[in-house]
């Protein structure tokens, strides 16, 4: 199956930026949830002010240095962060249960979210594209045929003379004027 775009909503979905974007089996929390991007957060920080939970890119881009909750200094006199890292609260995240990122191409894979960077870096329902630059993307499973079979710039070898080129080149250039190609007689007996 040919892909002709990649969604970039969905790469975005992996970017270290704010909370994960994917799709959990269960309602999320609220105690996991940043008060920021109110997604799960992702390497959580808890302030000390009110106990709240916030990724830490969020509360690293806050203009101010208070807390959005209850507006308290984030930063103190000697300059110490009135915040700190989560674990408890990033390993209930990553002990929840998420669908693949791509379950909408047909992976039904379902497991913990500390088990999904792992999955994806072979899920044969990924969109990759073709390693042979012809700026073609197809499913993870459906690559290993068309670099086979299908790809116009996978390695030919012409059947007459056994020159090797692009198969798109070997085809439709060479094929054209190949000496040990087959000519017909125009002329009869």
């Amino acid at each position: 199956i040919l892909l002709q775009q990649l969604d970039t909503r969905e790469m975005a979905s992996s970017s270290a930026q704010g909370g994960y974007e994917h799709e959990f089996i269960d309602a999320v929390r609220d105690d996991l949830v940043c008060q920021i991007c109110h997604l799960p957060a992702r390497d959580p920080q808890q302030t000390t002010c009110c106990g709240k939970v916030y990724c830490k890119s969020c509360i690293n881009r806050l203009q101010s240095n208070r807390c959005p909750n209850c507006r308290n200094s984030l930063i103190d006199r000697n300059g110490n962060k009135n915040y700190f890292p989560d674990k408890a609260s990033d390993r209930r995240i990553k002990e929840l249960k998420v669908k693949c990122d791509n379950h909408k191409n047909g992976c039904k894979w379902k497991q913990e979210l500390a088990q999904l960077e792992q999955h994806l870096s072979k899920c044969g329902y990924a969109k990759v594209e073709c390693e042979n630059n012809c700026k073609q993307f197809f499913l993870r499973h459906n690559l290993s045929n068309h670099l086979q079979n299908q790809c116009p710039m996978r390695e030919y070898q012409c059947p007459k003379c056994e020159k090797k080129g692009k198969y798109q080149t070997i085809t439709i250039d060479h094929l054209e004027v190949c000496l040990e190609q087959d000519i017909t007689c125009p002329n009869p007996g």
